[in-house]
């Protein structure tokens, strides 16, 4: 199932200091051990990740690794470092296929294609690459966060200038001025979000 992100959405990120907010990754990750959900594995094309709030922001990047038994749920302190949280608007309609819902059955996908643990993000990204691939006109994937079934998170994807679809590459500008995740409002950002998860900061 195929909807709309409509132009003049503003969306929440957290990034690097070193990366502009509205600036996708081409970095290949062909190893679970770093990066995300839906990245590159072989560095062919950009991916960026938002979140409807600065709940789903967080609870996609900060939050995704917090277990979900007994164990402690601590996020450390270096996690924020050098990390800020944006906000960038939607500058024309992309369309997006959605991954929550019945509409994953639509595309024969299991629950755990958003709900996996990091050691699974091998079979995630050949995932996002083939689903990439019969659909090429879309620009990203809609989906629920690991942690928080009340939000939405994106993943964007940039297919680079020489090729003809340009998926969500340039529709994406900045929308205000960063806050670091270290400054005072920054700690009071994630720390409202990791108490609502039952998680803290060390």
């Amino acid at each position: 199932m195929v909807r709309v992100l409509p132009a003049g959405s503003l969306l929440r990120r957290v990034h690097r200091n070193s990366r502009p907010p509205e600036a996708f990754n081409h970095r290949a990750r062909p190893s679970r051990l770093t990066g995300g959900r839906f990245d590159s594995c072989a560095g062919d094309y950009g991916y960026t990740y938002l979140g409807v709030s600065d709940e789903s922001a967080i609870a996609e990047t900060l939050c995704r690794g917090l277990p979900l038994d007994g164990v402690a749920r601590v996020v450390p302190i270096h996690d924020l470092f050098d990390r800020s949280i944006s906000t960038v608007e939607v500058t024309r309609d992309l369309p997006v296929l959605l991954l929550h819902g019945p509409a994953l059955t639509q595309v024969g996908a299991p629950l755990a294609l958003t709900k996996c643990e990091a050691d699974e993000y091998e079979t995630t990204r050949k995932w996002a690459a083939s689903l990439r691939s019969w659909l090429p006109a879309i620009a990203g994937f809609q989906y629920r966060p690991r942690h928080d079934e009340d939000q939405i998170s994106w993943v964007l994807f940039d297919d680079g200038p020489g090729f003809v679809n340009l998926r969500a590459r340039g529709a994406l500008r900045p929308h205000g001025a960063p806050e670091s995740l270290t400054s005072g409002t920054g700690l009071t950002i994630v720390g409202g979000v990791l108490r609502r998860h039952r998680a803290t900061l060390e």
